[in-house]
């Protein structure tokens, strides 16, 4: 949701970085696999619990796959390839940080399990929806908007992070906002099908 209500305000300040990365010559496919690495790096120091370096380089995963779109668009290179990665790739960073933390602290293995279950589930239904809804926007696919999305899920993992005696509580709260997500969307995509 802040994805969605604030990227209109903050779009002009990753637009001016993105222009860099197009001085450079980067591509965005190769922006797209630079934030995986480095999101996987992040995973890698959770589960050392070097949490300072982990929270810093989670974020820069998230700037770096915020400027692959930004690029793509720019340069007018965007492509379905480029936004099958991008899909991908985010669920497999969210995927290796939960077992960052797994390694680091599995005493809270069932939250992390019902993570997955959730992400699943409201991953599923936010691709039902991109497939059924007629795409009005600039994404390269129809774009449901949900409760929780990208930022929300850094929100969480940082707090996961500087707040690792809670980890149980936050992720807690969390899933519920994801199935949450998934419920709501599940309902729109039944309702849609009916009429």
């Amino acid at each position: 949701m802040i994805d969605t209500k604030l990227r209109k305000k903050v779009q002009p300040f990753f637009d001016t970085i993105a222009k860099g990365f197009v001085k450079l010559k980067i591509r965005p496919n190769t922006i797209t696999l630079l934030a995986f690495v480095i999101g996987i790096i992040s995973a890698i120091f959770i589960g050392l619990e070097w949490m300072m370096l982990a929270l810093i380089l989670l974020w820069i995963s998230g700037l770096f796959d915020v400027l692959d779109g930004t690029v793509a668009r720019i340069t007018g290179k965007s492509s379905s390839v480029g936004a099958y990665m991008d899909l991908i790739l985010d669920r497999m960073v969210e995927a290796t940080v939960i077992l960052g933390f797994y390694h680091a602290y599995p005493e809270h293995t069932l939250m992390y399990l019902l993570f997955f279950v959730a992400v699943l589930f409201n991953f599923t239904t936010f691709i039902v929806a991109g497939a059924l809804f007629k795409n009005e926007g600039n994404k390269s696919m129809y774009y449901d908007v949900g409760i929780a999305e990208r930022t929300e899920t850094f929100i969480v993992f940082s707090l996961m992070m500087l707040l690792t005696s809670y980890i149980y509580w936050i992720l807690l709260a969390f899933n519920a906002i994801v199935f949450l997500t998934g419920f709501i969307r599940f309902y729109r995509v039944l309702k849609y099908t009916k009429e």
